[in-house]
């Protein structure tokens, strides 16, 4: 026994394959995520700006200095750069912008979706209602790995290549049967993401998941002596087996975890023989576990 499922292990690892999707990915999103502040980015006029900034903008641009003003048009479908100068006057000051970073509170826990870019991660809430929401984000610090719970809905393409059927009653065997096969997974996804930030080089991601689901699939199996039941027969002094391949339909129940690549599954499921002489598979609606251990080398 120990054999087998020492083979079980090795042929899973070989043969499991995955092709995945991941749909409606939320991740969840907080003001305060740890030492990190969820931050925006706010464009304020000068008008808008308090005395003690306008006193800095108007001792930095003083009425009467004059500036150089780099200006950039197309002309033929090329860019051109042109300088102009211009005399400040009160005009000049109402043209300004001011940009400023705030924390922002949320009310309470939002979902939305990430991504990096440079010093941080972008944060872009989903839609409340009719609000709308801007581009938030979190500053992040060197060599250090915030990290961020999302869920999804999963739909993956997956073969299991090795299937071990349990023994029964009426000394039913248990057996080890290796078939090409198509299965479908569909389940709902919990994971983590870690974003480990270096400054002047590449963020690391790395991302683990469960996935919880249904498998739906089909295969076949070839009908002989060794898995079939006597077939029926008026003469009871002929013994006779059939010899046939019957479909067969899945139906499973199974839990992955997947780290970035690497992708772990187990199954528990079904196989219904179709057509005729169908019920006389011995395993046929009997129990069957499928485990598997593969590597993700293409993204679908």
């Amino acid at each position: 026994m120990r054999t087998k499922i020492v083979l079980l292990f090795l042929l899973g690892w070989a043969g499991m394959f995955f092709g995945q999707e991941n749909f409606n990915v939320k991740y969840r999103i907080y003001d305060k995520l740890g030492e990190y502040s969820l931050k925006k980015e706010v464009i304020k006029k000068y008008d808008s700006l308090s005395r003690e900034q306008q006193k800095k903008i108007r001792d930095q641009y003083k009425i009467g200095d004059k500036l150089l003003v780099e200006d950039k048009i197309i002309i033929n479908k090329n860019e051109v750069t042109t300088t102009r100068e211009i005399i400040i006057d009160e005009n000049f000051y109402k043209t300004l912008s001011y940009s400023e970073t705030e924390e922002v509170k949320l009310c309470s826990v939002k979902y939305g979706n990430v991504k990096v870019e440079k010093n941080k991660l972008l944060v872009n809430l989903l839609l409340d209602g009719c609000k709308d929401h801007p581009v938030y984000f979190y500053e992040l610090k060197n060599r250090k790995s915030p990290h961020l719970s999302f869920t999804s809905v999963t739909v993956s393409a997956i073969t299991i290549p090795l299937k071990y059927r349990f023994k029964g009653n009426n000394g039913l065997g248990d057996e080890f049967s290796t078939e090409i096969n198509g299965n479908l997974f569909v389940g709902y996804t919990y994971g983590k993401t870690t974003f480990f930030y270096q400054e002047e080089m590449e963020t690391k991601i790395n991302t683990w998941k469960i996935t919880g689901g249904l498998l739906f699939g089909a295969s076949s199996v070839k009908l002989d002596k060794s898995n079939s039941f006597i077939k029926p027969n008026q003469d009871l002094n002929i013994i006779e087996y059939v010899d046939a391949t019957k479909g067969l339909a899945s139906i499973a129940f199974g839990l992955t975890y997947s780290y970035n690549n690497i992708n772990i599954g187990a199954f528990l499921g079904f196989d219904y023989a179709i057509g005729q002489y169908a019920d006389l598979w011995k395993y046929n609606k009997k129990p069957w576990l499928g485990v598997g251990v593969g590597y993700k080398l293409f993204n679908f």
